[in-house]
């Protein structure tokens, strides 16, 4: 790399890059912190893709001049770790919520979502920058090194110590939208994969390169020029036609209890909020039932009185409804965090279809000593697992699973934290294939009234995206919604009159949209995203210039 300071390229843009490129020390880091921060707008509710672009365009040529450094590594990552951190902090401070949910428990440990959460994500784009420092040139090959190293850290993201994928790149475009659709194909960390360099492309119109012009500095514009023209109308052209609707009703229900009530005596008011509901709303004898990820604060499948009592109520419909349960396994008791299916008939339930979550949220539903190396020796540092009915944490369900309940269509079952990851969907046993739904049930009361539960909701949409399914999705004090297989919403929740004082209930009866044939992501996985990542790495190779 280069350690000429002069900008050679689009006129225009030369002294831009010439200031961030300039920066150095202290200031570097905060103004690549700033940046991160201003990239969070990318990202549900507000997804402003300019706000990314212009963000990750200056990080590229800040690390153009961190690169001409004598010790460049440690100022590519410092750079790459203060964008982290600012995006992580500012697009995730919702996560302190849960901690203020009981602060007298776990206010002390408020720092983690602050600092030990922001800081420890970002260190993989520290990572990832520094290593890109390795191939970097004052070129249109940065922008390709750069897209590659940041997916791949993206994708390590989704897996390292549980995994956290929240506000992958690919989720910057409104799920629905035609860009969205791309997401069909190849998944979302393709998707990711193709945002990142669209974002980066720009980057390479200025450089330090004494050549004059800007044609050969403006191929990987003219690439995500096309991609994305091409991408907008092959998506424009498969979300033209409205859904086809099946014959199949849903009726999502959310008492919409705050997080800090629901354990505090409110579990009689919750019932008869619930079997309100499903007396008064509208329904058919069909009707499948939906209650959001631990609706009630006991455990359901062991309450004879509660499983009645509701069972009276619900008449010939079908409940599916979140429960944690304890399980005795030889002389220790296990908790799962689970989804149930009851059928009524003659007021009496029948369990006809469960559960267990698979995947679990780290720290919050596993103990430290299940995800990180050493983490007996740390686990009394930590809070335990915030949960009330399993305070020492749940143990993970076998395997993703299609549910056969009798008289419903199959589907794949998702709770909350789940719906994050593409795999889980695609991956689903046994017979995959036969899916004609998706049944999603969260608490989104832990992540408060910030920009949480409008993130979690846009990602989860894009689950019926890659997979083609419908989604039903109930959200405690989130959206509760019917999704179509293209991601978009077809029907909300509405609050209902009668809530008492705080509580925010939503409820709708909505047709189940009809499932579209199998996506290419459905069929052949990653793939495309390998492939695109070996083209872009051949595409750095032949563009690479010291």
């Amino acid at each position: 790399m280069s350690n000429r300071t002069e900008s050679q390229g689009l006129t225009a843009l030369s002294p831009l890059h010439q200031w961030s490129a300039r920066r150095s020390g202290l200031g570097a880091t905060a103004i690549a912190m700033l940046l991160g921060a201003f990239a969070a707008l990318g990202f549900a509710p507000f997804h402003i893709a300019p706000a990314l672009i212009a963000s990750v365009t200056l990080l590229v040529w800040m690390m153009d001049g961190a690169r001409g450094k004598v010790n460049w590594g440690r100022a590519m990552f410092l750079r790459g770790w203060a964008f982290g951190y600012g995006f992580f902090l500012v697009s995730m401070y919702w996560t302190v919520s849960p901690f203020l949910v009981d602060p007298a428990q776990h206010a002390a440990y408020i720092w983690m979502p602050l600092v030990l959460l922001p800081g420890g994500m970002a260190l993989i784009w520290g990572a990832a920058c520094s290593l890109a420092g390795s191939f970097w040139s004052a070129s249109p090959s940065r922008v390709f090194i750069f897209a590659v190293f940041m997916a791949l850290a993206e994708l390590l993201r989704g897996y390292l110590f549980g995994g956290f994928p929240w506000n992958l790149f690919g989720t910057t475009w409104t799920p629905g939208s035609a860009l969205s659709q791309a997401a069909s194909l190849g998944g979302i960390y393709w998707l990711t994969l193709l945002t990142l360099f669209a974002c980066a492309a720009p980057a390479a119109l200025v450089d330090a390169r004494e050549t004059r012009g800007v044609v050969g500095r403006a191929f990987p514009v003219t690439i995500a020029v096309i991609a994305a023209g091409f991408g907008w109308a092959w998506g424009a052209q498969r979300i033209a036609s409205p859904s086809l609707m099946t014959n199949q009703h849903v009726l999502l229900m959310d008492a919409g209890v705050p997080q800090a009530e629901k354990y505090d005596g409110s579990a009689d008011r919750l019932l008869r909020r619930y079997l309100t509901f499903l007396e008064t709303f509208e329904s058919g004898d069909d009707d499948i039932v939906i209650w959001p990820e631990g609706a009630l604060p006991f455990y359901l499948l062991t309450n004879t009185y509660a499983i009645d009592t509701i069972s009276a109520y619900l008449g010939d419909r079908t409940l599916i409804v979140g429960s944690n349960r304890r399980s005795l396994e030889g002389e220790e008791t296990v908790y799962y965090n689970s989804l149930a299916v009851l059928d009524a008939e003659n007021g009496e339930s029948e369990l006809i279809g469960l559960y267990d979550k698979h995947r679990l949220v780290p720290f919050g539903e596993l103990a430290a000593v299940d995800i990180i190396p050493f983490g007996e020796a740390i686990s009394g540092l930590l809070p335990g697992a915030m949960q009330e009915l399993a305070a020492a944490g749940f143990d993970p369900g076998a395997e993703p699973t299609v549910l056969f309940p009798r008289d419903l269509p199959p589907f794949v079952a998702l709770i909350c934290y789940e719906a994050l990851f593409p795999e889980v969907t695609r991956n689903a046993r046994p017979q995959r294939e036969a899916a004609r739904w998706i049944v999603t049930i969260s608490n989104d009361a832990w992540f408060g009234r910030g920009l949480g539960p409008a993130q979690h909701y846009s990602q989860n949409r894009y689950r019926s995206i890659e997979s083609g399914l419908p989604m039903a999705r109930v959200a405690s004090r989130g959206t509760t919604a019917v999704i179509d297989g293209y991601g978009r919403e077809t029907a909300r929740g509405q609050r209902r009159s009668g809530d008492p004082n705080g509580w925010v209930s939503s409820v709708v009866r909505a047709p189940l949209p009809e499932p579209l044939a199998a996506t290419g992501y459905q069929r052949f996985g990653p793939a495309l995203f390998w492939l695109t990542l070996a083209g872009l790495t051949v595409l750095a190779f032949f563009t690479w210039r010291r």
